[in-house]
């Protein structure tokens, strides 16, 4: 009497019947691919600012500038970032109404009565027109030394 032998499959051999997904399983994994797409569409939309300040290639601003996120409009702030380098970056943000301008200089006054006076430079980003006083404006500027220098000088729309 010979013993039998238990055939074991070959590693790598397709199963006879390869396993299937359960339609609840499935009808899981359509609802979690859904929500990814929901999730993506949303940060999309809210990394090019469209809708909010005219489309990509405009200033979207820090959060409190307005937009998809529902915030208030920023009266005015100060952070204080990290430069990369070891050292420290004071940053502001101002909405307001234009005081005085000049080619060099912007001064603004918010809502709360905080005035500020900005330095106008190459590097700062303007409207092309010139800015008159009564203007609503948002700024974005880097503080160093005491000086306050604009890096953006918005129309608030």
């Amino acid at each position: 009497m010979s013993p039998s032998v238990e055939q074991q499959p070959v590693w790598g051999a397709p199963a006879d019947h390869p396993p299937t997904w359960s339609t609840r399983t499935t009808l899981a994994a359509v609802g979690i691919a859904a929500a990814l797409a929901a999730v993506g569409g949303v940060v999309v939309y809210a990394s090019t600012g469209a809708g909010h300040d005219g489309g990509p290639g405009h200033m979207g601003g820090p959060p409190g500038w307005g937009g998809p996120g529902g915030f208030q409009r920023t009266v005015h702030g100060e952070n204080v970032v990290s430069d990369g380098e070891g050292g420290f970056t004071t940053e502001l943000t101002q909405t307001g109404a234009v005081t005085a301008a000049t080619a060099t200089s912007v001064s603004v006054r918010s809502e709360d009565g905080y005035s500020q006076t900005y330095v106008l430079d190459a590097d700062t980003r303007k409207p092309p027109q010139p800015l008159s006083n009564g203007d609503q404006v948002s700024v974005r500027a880097t503080e160093k030394g005491g000086a306050a220098t604009a890096t953006a000088v918005l129309p608030v729309r």
